[in-house]
């Protein structure tokens, strides 16, 4: 088994741009194959983010294989392992100690996709929630795209083959509970969104 191909997306004439830079210098230190690409903005940061799932869906149509999605403003801290958790259809870190429908249960900045039919159904499940809720006219609250993996999780996890990441797949650069918990991350995540969501 190779480790999945990794793919993500950056919005062109933002901070991402800039950011998406050392995302792909450390694929290159480590040899890790990539297909990380440019698009133009939606509009807002919201819809940006809720595109995430179409842009995985497109992909695993164009290569048939295992993918890792990784937020362009993260990085590669040391060579990644295949894991055990890539033998399920679909893995993203679920944080134990939170309720189902916490906002922050699941966190979609690293997600593995399989390439079955169950991987690519909760993909397309992940896309339609997105859809979903951005068109909810009802909607008061800041919409993040975990928030829909994260109801894709729970519905579906008696279904398909749903497994954990590992919180090194996916660790915040400076979030004190991710800092006490993992001393060798393999990917941080520098969440470029404080600083740039306001500005799309």
């Amino acid at each position: 088994m190779h480790f999945p191909l990794v793919v993500s997306f950056y919005t062109r004439g933002t901070l991402y741009q800039l950011e998406v830079q050392n995302l792909i210098d450390s694929c290159k230190k480590f040899n890790i194959e990539y297909d990380i690409e440019g698009i133009d903005s939606f509009g807002t940061w919201e819809l940006n983010c809720a595109y995430k799932p179409y842009f995985l869906f497109s992909k695993l149509q164009k290569y048939r294989r295992p993918l890792l999605w990784v937020d362009a403003d993260a990085i590669f801290v040391q060579k990644p392992q295949i894991l055990d958790v890539f033998q399920g259809d679909l893995s993203a870190y679920m944080a134990p100690e939170l309720t189902d429908d916490h906002r922050s249960k699941v966190r979609s900045g690293t997600v593995y996709v399989n390439a079955t039919d169950k991987g690519a159904g909760l993909v397309r499940a992940w896309a339609l929630e997105c859809q979903k809720e951005m068109t909810n006219p009802e909607r008061t609250v800041e919409f993040w795209d975990q928030m829909a993996l994260a109801r894709i999780i729970a519905r579906e996890k008696g279904s398909a083959d749903i497994r954990c990441l590992p919180l090194e797949y996916v660790k915040i650069f400076d979030h004190p509970e991710d800092a006490r918990k993992v001393l060798n991350p393999v990917i941080a995540h520098h969440q470029a969104s404080r600083r740039s969501k306001n500005l799309l």
